[in-house]
């Protein structure tokens, strides 16, 4: 497959007005989420995908104390309802007017949270996925194990996304609902190898239906993601808490728990009411936040998906443009002090989810050391 070669168009400065710190690195790479080629990351950059206003668009961000530059490339007209689009998405995606200081306050307080909080000072969350793109990625997540769900998403991404080459990398771009809307649940079968999740998949027509706007102003989201066949009330709040940004929501899966059980309950497991309920006393209101440092910080030594060091760029590339059926082996080999490797969710409590941030970054399987992870259900 060749890449789609996007242009230049724009350069836009985005201030980081919200109060705290800000950790640039950590708000945009989440060591927990798994590889999907729709963004990649080094230590001082990343690079990212978006679908909006019929464009596909390609951003190099980087940060200069408090300011985020994004250089935007596109492959058709960059109208001037573009960059204004691209703003509010990125400056609402990466949470740069959120205030952070409120639960810097509370974690400071909290001896179990001092090492994270040191270790990924000013990570906020992270989300740059749209509600359809995030439905996606949660409902891939859904009863199998990470590395079934990386091979779901690249097929899909393959076989009905876009590859695009910008600022010197090759990346996955996301299709968009209309784009999925007329594929058969055979085509996801029997192409894309999905499995029982062809019959869950094919409801792109919904978000077709129901734009970003009229979702942003739903007065239930979780009710409103109930409305798509196969979605019931956990994995629909779960992908509103992403789409909100609600920084007090937190779904658990069972490795999330367990690393929260050990982190503030001093037990290898616990009940998830007991788990909540603990993080909600000790961080009212910021629960979700709170748990995405103490699940990040797990996986800050071993990530799923590294850092690509400077002269992986070309093996990351060739990777993508072959349709590679694993990047992270090419990738890793790029990175000889690489331990292990292992899966990530940046979602279903991803993370997820994209592919992206779940937290928008919790982990559904197992952190470095533990068993093999089982599926998880709804």
């Amino acid at each position: 497959m060749s890449p789609r070669h996007l242009d230049h168009a724009d350069t836009l400065e985005l201030p980081v007005t919200g109060d705290g710190p800000f950790g640039f690195l950590h708000t945009l790479w989440k060591p927990s989420h798994y590889a999907t080629g729709l963004e990649a990351h080094t230590a001082t950059g990343s690079w990212r995908t978006f679908r909006a206003g019929g464009l596909v668009s390609g951003v190099r961000l980087h940060c200069e104390d408090r300011l985020v530059i994004a250089d935007v490339y596109t492959d058709g007209e960059y109208k001037p309802a573009h960059p204004e689009h691209l703003v509010r998405q990125l400056t609402a995606c990466y949470g740069l007017e959120e205030d952070l200081s409120p639960f810097t306050e509370l974690a400071s307080a909290v001896p179990q949270m001092r090492e994270p909080l040191r270790a990924l000072s000013g990570m906020r969350q992270s989300c740059p996925e749209d509600h359809f793109e995030i439905a996606v990625v949660v409902l891939l997540l859904r009863n199998v194990t990470v590395a079934r769900t990386t091979q779901m998403t690249r097929n899909l991404l393959t076989h009905h996304g876009q590859l695009v080459h910008f600022d010197g990398i090759t990346l996955r771009a996301w299709f968009t609902p209309e784009e999925l809307a007329h594929v058969s649940a055979e085509t996801f079968k029997e192409q894309d190898r999905l499995g029982y999740h062809a019959k869950t998949l094919p409801h792109a027509a919904f978000f077709r239906d129901h734009t970003t706007e009229e979702l942003q102003r739903a007065d239930d989201l979780v009710q409103t993601f109930q409305q798509i066949k196969g979605v019931g009330p956990y994995t629909a709040a779960i992908m509103a808490s992403h789409a909100s940004r609600n920084s007090d929501s937190l779904g658990l899966d069972v490795w999330n728990r367990k690393i929260l059980a050990r982190r503030l309950l001093d037990a290898e497991d616990a009940a998830t009411e007991a788990v909540t309920r603990r993080l909600s006393e000790l961080f009212p209101g910021h629960a979700w936040t709170a748990g995405l440092y103490f699940v990040e910080r797990e996986y800050l030594e071993s990530p799923v998906a590294p850092l690509l060091a400077p002269e992986g760029v070309d093996a990351w590339n060739e990777a993508l443009d072959r349709s590679a059926p694993d990047l992270a082996p090419s990738l890793s080999r790029q990175r000889p002090d690489r331990r292990c490797r292992h899966r990530h969710a940046s979602t279903a409590a991803r993370t997820s989810p994209r592919t992206g941030d779940t937290p928008r970054s919790s982990a559904s399987s197992p952190p470095p050391g533990a068993a093999p992870a089982p599926t998880t259900h709804q």
